[in-house]
């Protein structure tokens, strides 16, 4: 059954005649014919009485006409709410969670300014959680750690952050120019366990025999900065500027770095997401050390 021929049907059934619905509906009257015929030998009923001045409905059309209204509205509903999303899209981003706010927000607040129709969406999980819900279509575009396998036709690099030791300004490494591994043993450590490299950093320290004090877990990155500036501890983690409480010190014999980028779905972009990418890229990150 075709969309069409339920109108067929329902201006027929409005007009009582098949010259006045062919009239209305801008057809021959033998196409419009056809049309109910087709639909007649797919629903194996006879839908009206032909061969009167007026066009009478059977039982069986009578019976169909309330369906085939409900179905013509159904179809006027879902383009109702199809123009809301072209006119009003939402834009679903997975963004790290070891993303600052801070920076996240300006991205958002500043595209927004500029396309104030577009709802974001934010959904914020480790880069593996990312990875999948934008495979299984949870998410259109995702913030997230980018590595050399990444498709340049699906991602772009927006930014590079080194991972360093952050330290209270108030602690004696802040004087530094640079530290060791082996002077983290003892020490109060945050870990950041949604961190891409944590279980690489877990590995190292063990191989070289360092145990730093563990005193909190963290899986945001707000969290880390906050302890950091409060004093409670140390931790390794990207270079952020402009935190006033937190230094960073080059870990003489550890040298991380992530390269942060967006990743889509080639078969499924759309045109916010190509515009949202296209954003992203030019957007001036002011935080990082590019």
């Amino acid at each position: 059954m075709d969309l069409y021929q339920v109108r067929y049907f329902l201006t027929i059934a409005e007009t009582g005649n098949f010259s006045r619905a062919a009239e209305r509906l801008y057809l021959s009257q033998p196409s419009l014919s056809t049309g109910i015929k087709k639909l007649e030998q797919e629903l194996g009923v006879t839908l009206f009485e032909r061969g009167g001045r007026r066009t009478v409905l059977t039982p069986a059309g009578r019976s169909f006409l309330e369906k085939a209204k409900a179905i013509e509205a159904q179809y006027r509903a879902a383009v109702q709410e199809l123009k809301g999303f072209r006119d009003a899209p939402t834009l679903r981003v997975g963004v790290l969670s070891t993303m600052r706010v801070a920076e996240l927000a300006d991205l958002v607040s500043t595209f927004q300014q500029h396309h104030p129709n577009v709802t974001i969406e934010l959904h914020d999980n480790t880069s593996e959680k990312l990875r999948d819900w934008l495979e299984r279509g949870n998410i259109d575009v995702a913030l997230t750690v980018l590595n050399d396998r990444d498709n340049p036709q699906t991602s772009v690099a927006l930014f590079q952050q080194p991972l360093r030791l952050a330290v209270p300004r108030q602690h004696p490494f802040a004087q530094r120019a640079s530290v060791r591994l082996a002077e983290l043993d003892g020490q109060p450590f945050i870990d950041r366990v949604n961190c891409e490299f944590f279980q690489r950093e877990c590995q190292i320290l063990e191989a070289e025999n360092v145990r730093p004090k563990v005193v909190y877990r963290a899986s945001h990155e707000e969290w880390v900065i906050a302890l950091i500036s409060a004093g409670l501890g140390l931790s390794i983690m990207p270079y952020w500027c402009g935190l006033a409480e937190v230094v960073y010190i080059p870990i003489s014999d550890l040298d991380f770095r992530r390269s942060i980028g967006m990743k889509w779905r080639l078969q499924n972009q759309s045109e916010w997401v190509d515009r949202f990418c296209r954003f992203a890229a030019s957007h001036r990150w002011e935080s990082m050390d590019t």
